[in-house]
């Protein structure tokens, strides 16, 4: 049974691409299960001169961790596994692998079930 409620990899990206800054009606954060594990991805609405400067010099815009705080709670836990940073969405979706998959492809599984945006 289909518990995701993106029909399309494109109504995921138009909700989250940073290209247009501005779009205030784009989350920042996102909230989703997938095989038992709580994950959170979010676009760091931070300032150039504090985002992580990644390996090839560039910034991360993009994080995604494992989160451990209880169903409900709010963001009071910050207790999580980082799994990496980011430059661009496109980078996100294609070089992030959770449970050996593409980011994309978990984003868009049957069984990915979104928790919450934001």
């Amino acid at each position: 049974m289909r518990i995701n409620e993106y029909n399309n990899l494109q109504e995921f990206i138009e909700e989250y691409d940073e290209i247009d800054r501005k779009n205030i009606r784009g989350f920042m954060g996102i909230e989703f299960t997938y095989h038992g594990t709580y994950y959170r991805m979010c676009r760091e609405p931070l300032p150039e001169d504090q985002l992580p400067t990644l390996a090839n010099g560039h910034k991360g815009h993009y994080r995604i961790v494992i989160v451990h705080w209880k169903d409900g709670e709010w963001f009071s836990d910050f207790d999580y596994e980082l799994i990496g940073w980011y430059e661009t969405l496109d980078s996100l979706l294609y070089d992030c692998y959770l449970d050996n998959k593409a980011f994309a492809e978990i984003i868009m599984a049957d069984e990915t079930e979104i928790i919450g945006k934001d």
